[in-house]
């Protein structure tokens, strides 16, 4: 009975010890919007992002943009403009104090990239922020800002070859759903921003990420190293994909 007892006793230690308790997950995350930004790049996350704030107290979610004018996303339409829009709850001059910045991608990202403003936001407030992270081609913006100087990275398959020459300091990835170099997370295009979320999440409360991903019935992809669209385009870390007729 005593050595039963015993074993019971050093098993429950030893499975109690070796439980590790979920992580403190950032509290103050901020969206960078900008003029013809892809919805799904900032949706996708924000979605997860909603329901992993319902289940973590005072975590709180901000667009920023350059002004407080409702901002259009990529999907337009020939006659009346901007399908989807939206409001933003900082500026980027009010500079409010944040955890994580997310930057999306889209068409906007080659605009942003030459918008001195937005690239002087991001470089002045990557220091103070705990992590930043880029969805698609929002990762030039990074690129940009010098943040991804000499840090591994991916982006966009599709408009691979812009992509790297845009940033010719960055070790670019070539084939990867999500990258992550530090406290730097950058994933590849559009639906990637999804994964790269919950992978985020994840890691600090796989119960929570578990739970948001189920509610919107989303099946992740789990191993960073999945990326098929690399071999679709034809990418390799020099840049070279496919001839292209259009670009994101």
């Amino acid at each position: 009975m005593k050595i039963v007892s015993l074993v019971t006793l050093v098993c429950s230690a030893t499975a109690v010890l070796g439980t590790r308790p979920p992580k403190t997950i950032p509290l103050k995350w901020g969206i960078l919007a900008f003029p013809r930004f892809v919805g799904l790049d900032a949706y996708g996350p924000l979605e997860i992002l909603n329901i992993v704030a319902f289940n973590t107290p005072n975590m709180t979610l901000s667009i920023i943009a350059e002004t407080m004018d409702n901002v259009p996303a990529h999907i337009t339409n020939p006659t009346s403009g901007a399908l989807t829009w939206v409001k933003p709850t900082y500026t980027i001059d009010q500079d409010p104090p944040l955890d994580v910045l997310l930057i999306p991608g889209g068409p906007g990202s080659r605009i942003a990239y030459n918008n001195t403003k937005i690239i002087d936001y991001v470089k002045r407030t990557y220091p103070k922020l705990k992590y930043i992270m880029s969805t698609c081609t929002g990762a030039q913006i990074l690129a940009k800002a010098g943040v991804l100087d000499k840090k591994r990275a991916t982006t966009n398959k599709f408009s691979w070859a812009e992509m790297v020459a845009s940033g010719p300091k960055v070790k670019w990835v070539p084939c990867a759903r999500w990258v992550v170099d530090g406290n730097i997370w950058t994933s590849s295009g559009v639906t990637a921003g999804m994964d790269m979320t919950y992978a985020f999440v994840s890691q600090l409360n796989s119960t929570i990420a578990d739970k948001a991903v189920n509610i919107i019935e989303y099946e992740p992809h789990t191993d960073p190293s999945w990326d098929p669209f690399c071999k679709i385009w034809n990418v390799t870390s020099g840049g070279t994909p496919h001839t292209m007729t259009m670009s994101m």
